[in-house]
């Protein structure tokens, strides 16, 4: 068979056929000048033909820290004090003086002083009462380990395998004195096979190979000279590491074309919110333990907040202290409207929906209505694999006549197919504004196990009544984080994963939803 090479690979194979042993691929690189890519290409060229080829191994390799660099270039701490102590003729010397006027760190000193005596040059006494630091040798010659970090003056990097015996001590030396770094890595040796090495140059035609041909060779002819390169339409195109949209932005966007399809309106609301739509509006007393700083982020600037109409507020404060019209008995304590006043961060989008009720009131709208909120709230928890202190909330509620917890089951149930979840279960909960309440779990194959979403309900007359919501007229809601989702979704067991963004994760993730 006829070998044809391209010029390049030729070039490499004298190269090769000169060597007496097989070369290190990068360091061949490093001697052609040639990017080390461009030289396995050609060594492909000749596994091709049977002429060479590569092996891998792995190798250790041992390189000096900054600190191992900075003592390569300045001297070991001994040497240091040792040098100190010769250039200002001190034979005897206070312990603590020479502390003072080495200028070294105290531990880095602590370590000069003991190696000062491992070498036998200093001995150290308190027989006069001080502690006196003093000369017992005449002559202070380089020490092996001295010798032996001079190496990395020639070479930075030193392959462990080509380390004596005596050499490996060193190095023991050097890591329990955290001077070095050690790296682990995959070597590629080439070789020549026995054909490679038998081959005359002379009996290998040039290979002169093109992958484009231009409109001139077509006009000339002259693309019949030319070997066409031929392309493995079977192989991978180069690992593209362009911007994409974050995983949970995909998720939002999925979740409110489905809320869309189902006739639902997106709502917004601010994130800086007052203590009034956020808890009093939800007819959550006062002196509620989720209201306190531990729980809730409360603001200096601004301080307070705007509440809504009057009639309002006092419709609210009635429903606190008796239960104003709902036939409730209330809460009966005296509510306070500068606690009412007070900013926090949102701790939910409920208070989102509360002023979509209060909007409800004031333009006298018709039922239906059926909104969602997708949105960030704030939370005063620990962080941990299943907690945030700051994440997205999905709320929704449907305002009509007649409504019951069966249509709310039908809603939550659509919502979940849509998502991809075959099982869905409810049961029975509690929740402070709901009642009935009710609590959704989802099964997830992956996990082979039932996930908790969230919560719903029908809010209660104490939470409808103030914005002019009565019976028949009924509000279902529902409510969870949006990162219970996502979980699952994307198979992750860690919620701060969303946030940290491990690459390795993002990459995986495809460029379209």
């Amino acid at each position: 068979m006829t070998i044809k090479l391209k010029k390049q690979v030729i070039d490499i194979l004298k190269v090769l056929k000169k060597k007496s042993s097989d070369v290190v691929a990068a360091e061949l690189a490093k001697e052609l000048k040639i990017d080390y890519i461009v030289l396995m290409s050609t060594i492909n060229d000749l596994i091709e033909y049977d002429l060479g080829g590569f092996k891998e191994e792995e190798i250790y390799q041992i390189s000096l820290n900054n600190e191992g660099i900075d003592y390569l270039k300045n001297g070991l701490p001994e040497r240091k004090l040792l040098n100190l102590m010769l250039k200002s003729k001190i034979k005897e010397i206070n312990f603590d003086n020479l502390l003072k006027q080495s200028n070294l760190e105290e531990d880095i000193f602590y370590i000069g002083i003991s190696n000062l005596k491992k070498n036998r040059w200093i001995g150290q006494s308190k027989a006069t009462g001080e502690n006196k630091v003093y000369l017992i040798s005449e002559e202070f010659p380089q020490t092996e380990l001295e010798k032996f970090l001079k190496k990395f003056e020639e070479n930075c990097v030193i392959d462990y395998s080509t380390l004596s015996k005596d050499h490996l001590s060193l190095i023991e030396t050097l890591n329990r004195r955290k001077l070095i770094k050690k790296t682990r890595k995959t070597q590629r040796i080439i070789y020549l096979t026995e054909k490679g090495k038998k081959v005359s140059i002379s009996k290998i035609e040039e290979l002169k190979q093109i992958s484009k041909i231009s409109s001139e060779m077509l006009s000339l002819g002259t693309w019949k000279n030319y070997n066409l390169k031929p392309f493995d339409v079977t192989k991978p195109g180069p690992l593209l590491k362009a911007g994409k949209i974050h995983p949970l932005i995909n998720l939002i966007n999925e979740i409110r074309e489905i809320f869309l399809s189902m006739g639902f309106t997106e709502i917004r609301g601010p994130i800086i919110e007052s203590a009034f739509y956020c808890f009093d509006a939800l007819y959550q007393p006062q002196d509620h333990p989720a209201r306190e700083m531990q729980d809730t982020f409360y603001l200096n600037n601004p301080k307070t907040a705007k509440l809504p109409e009057k009639d309002r507020v006092l419709a609210v404060r009635d429903m606190h202290e008796n239960g104003g019209e709902s036939g409730s008995t209330g809460w009966d304590y005296k509510w306070d409207i500068e606690i009412a006043k007070k900013t926090v961060l949102r701790t939910h989008t409920t208070a989102t929906t509360m002023r979509r009720l209060a909007e409800f009131y004031r333009n006298n709208d018709k039922v239906p209505v059926k909104v969602f909120c997708i949105d960030r709230v704030f939370r005063n928890e620990k962080v941990d694999k299943s907690h945030l202190a700051e994440f997205t909330q999905i709320e929704g509620i449907v305002i009509d006549d007649n409504v019951t917890l069966c249509d709310l089951i039908g809603l939550l149930s659509e919502f979940y197919r849509k998502m991809g979840f075959k099982k869905i279960i409810t049961r029975p909960g509690f929740f402070p504004y709901t009642e009935p309440s009710m609590e959704v779990s989802v099964y997830y194959d992956k996990f082979d196990e039932w996930l908790e979403m969230g919560g719903s309900g029908i809010f209660r007359p104490e939470v409808t009544y103030p914005w002019g919501l009565k019976e028949p007229t009924r509000v279902l809601a529902w409510g969870q984080g949006l990162e219970r989702i996502a979980i699952p979704y994307y198979g992750r067991k860690d919620i701060r994963d969303f946030y940290i963004n491990p690459l390795n994760w993002l990459r995986q993730q495809s460029y379209l939803k």
